[in-house]
């Protein structure tokens, strides 16, 4: 096959078939995204209704709850009617307010309500209450027994044809009167709510095309984009919406049948999130708008995809035939150029960048890939550059690592010899203290009838005494360090409170010994996890270091620090001589010390260990400038408080 016939399907199969795949993907997704926005805009729609009737009713009924502050049960029966008009003018939405007997469900006093609407400011956005029968249908849906036994209820909707508009009963439990055997007697004070405004709100939806309606927990219209299917209460249980409202597992708001694409109509829901029962029943707001109308958009792009695949493949032929004839001649000049440059590449051995010279080639996109090859051996060898870079800087963060690695190691190392010494010491001290306290015992005896023995004697008794105690020391050490605090119930702690309870049991010692203290603490620190006893006792231990460490004076410096709201820092720093590098991996031991003439025994550290690793913890020290001394460090992680919400 000739060059031009390849080079000619080959611009067919490059300019066509891209046109046509991206073409119908272009669709495909068009569709998709114009679908996910009209759902989007459906499910914010059903978002903003959700929260709206949930206002509505629910902002109705707490502000009901306010009535219990008008004292009706103070108040003498003449007065009472004017309290429940207070009620009635709290909120324009409400038609009519009684007050029941929360035993007996009789009237306390006369229901207040307006037959027609009267033109006091106050009333006049009221809606009437024209009949005896709308009194009655009122009274027949007020939640008495559950207003009695939760405090506050919702009635079950309902709708009045004749007023025109749906309807719902609110109720709530009030103080009421003692009875003649001092037993009080709750009130309970309901009002009929009109959901016309509502309604009102969901029949605007028709101007942007949607379909809207609110149900209840029995799957029945409440409010509705038609109101006379909110006058019949129409039970829409099986519409898609709905059953994604009452499907406990299906989320609060979202979009149903979205990838459906023989459905109708496009769905979107949000539940009344205040409004459910323990059995995942909730009343809900489902939005429809018809798919048809939602993707229009999508069948005049299909047209316009169409058009330009046909001028494509027209366009493709013709400008094949005449790219095809000047496509030969040059590729005959590149592959001189490609001949030459593997010649040059041969004879110069790494010279890749020489230039070849291609004149016959012109400024085309095939004279620019001649010239290509010109800066191929130039970018070769940038890439060498950036690779050996690269592998520098990979050595250095393996290093990084490794000295990480190690440190973890060191501290895993630690706490196995931490735990085997536990173990040990626990045994030792043990078979230690009934000899020992046999010998003191025996000492102490010894000294008490000194008098009835040689004095040349008692020197050595009190140094059996003295000794022996200091065995006993040692030995209660041991044990601490090898009690399990880890049953020990932890609380929340503030770190700075332990900081300032340390410095304060500390302040005279430090004082005496010329020490000045800088405390650097942050205002603002998450608490952390622990026991406070525990953690102030390694507070104390560092602190006592630092200042051992100065005996001439010095500066003791604590901060405390958070790192990015997850790790909580203390930080003790002295200005001592520091630690030698070779007591580095030795500090944590028990009886390791430098100080051995001053009564120290070698404890300290290794009790701080054990308390930090005890509460998931991590001490570092930092000892190797001899100028600044020694810098422990604690890190913690940190916790927050379980928040409740009412």
């Amino acid at each position: 096959m000739r060059l031009v016939v390849k080079v000619l399907l080959v611009l067919l199969l490059v300019a066509v078939v891209p046109v046509t795949v991206s073409g119908i993907s272009g669709v495909l997704l068009a569709r998709r995204a114009i679908a996910e926005a009209a759902g989007a805009t459906l499910e914010a729609e059903a978002r903003h209704l959700a929260e709206l009737a949930e206002t509505t009713i629910l902002g109705s009924l707490d502000d009901l709850k306010q009535a219990s502050l008008l004292g009706l049960d103070r108040l003498q029966p003449p007065e009472r009617p004017g309290a429940l008009w207070l009620i009635y003018r709290a909120d324009a939405q409400r038609t009519a307010v009684v007050l029941l007997d929360g035993v007996t469900g009789e009237s306390v006093t006369d229901p207040v309500f307006q037959e027609q609407v009267g033109s006091d400011p106050g009333l006049a956005d009221h809606e009437a209450l024209p009949s005896k029968s709308a009194l009655d249908q009122f009274a027949e849906h007020i939640p008495l027994a559950e207003a009695m036994k939760a405090g506050k209820a919702i009635g079950v909707p309902y709708a009045d044809p004749g007023r025109g508009a749906p309807l719902i009963a609110l109720a709530v439990r009030i103080p009421g009167p003692v009875d003649v055997d001092g037993k009080a007697r709750p009130w309970i004070v309901a009002v009929e709510l009109s959901l016309r405004r509502l309604n009102t709100r969901f029949e605007e939806t028709k101007d942007e095309g949607l379909r809207a309606f609110l149900v209840d927990l029995d799957g029945k219209v409440v409010c509705h984009t038609e109101s006379a299917q909110a006058l019949s209460r129409t039970d829409v249980a099986l519409n898609p919406g709905v059953e994604a409202l009452f499907e406990p597992r299906s989320p609060a708001a979202g979009v149903v049948n979205l990838d459906v694409a023989d459905d109708r109509a496009l769905i979107a829901y949000a539940r009344l999130g205040h409004l459910i029962t323990p059995q995942g029943r909730t009343w809900g707001v489902v939005v429809e708008r018809e798919r048809a109308e939602a993707l229009a958009a999508v069948d005049d792009l299909v047209r316009r995809v169409a058009f330009w695949v046909g001028a494509a493949l027209v366009l493709a032929l013709l400008a094949g035939l005449v790219l095809a004839q000047g496509v030969v001649r040059p590729v005959e000049v590149l592959t001189g150029v490609v001949q030459s440059f593997a010649k040059r590449s041969k004879v110069s051995g790494s010279e890749l960048s020489a230039k070849v010279r291609a004149p016959g080639l012109g400024s085309d996109e095939i004279g620019k890939l001649a010239l290509a090859f010109n800066g191929m051996a130039d970018e070769i060898d940038e890439y060498g550059r950036q690779l050996r870079s690269f592998n520098d800087e990979l050595q250095h963060k393996v290093e990084e690592r490794t000295r990480d690695l190690k440190e973890a190691q060191n501290q895993l190392i630690q706490s196995q010899k931490m735990a085997a010494l536990g173990e040990l010491g626990a045994g030792v001290a043990h078979e230690i203290n009934n000899p020992l306290a046999a010998v003191l015992g025996s000492a102490q005896l010894a000294l008490l009838r000194s008098e009835r023995l040689d004095t040349r004697v008692r020197p050595y008794l009190e140094d059996i005494e003295r000794e022996g105690l200091r065995i006993k020391d040692i030995v209660e050490s041991l044990l601490q360090l090898s009690q399990d605090q880890s049953q020990q119930v932890m609380g929340t702690v503030d770190v700075n409170v332990l900081v300032d309870g340390a410095l304060a049991l500390l302040a005279r010692p430090i004082i005496a010994a010329r020490i000045a203290v800088k405390k650097d603490l942050a205002s603002v620190l998450p608490r952390i996890r622990g026991r406070p006893a525990d953690l102030q006792q390694a507070l104390l231990q560092l602190v006592l270091n630092a200042k051992d460490a100065m005996p001439e004076g010095g500066t003791l410096t604590v901060r405390t620090d958070s790192v990015d709201g997850k790790l909580v820092r203390v930080i003790v720093e002295d200005s001592g001589p520091g630690i030698p590098p070779q007591n580095l991996e030795r500090i944590y031991e028990p009886f390791f010390t430098t100080r051995a003439s001053k009564g120290h025994k070698g404890m300290g550290l290794a009790v701080v260990h054990r308390i930090v690793e005890e509460h998931g913890g991590r001490i570092s020290v930092d000892a190797n400038d001899r100028v600044r001394g020694a810098i422990f460090k604690l890190s913690f992680a940190a916790t927050r408080d379980a928040l409740h919400l009412v």
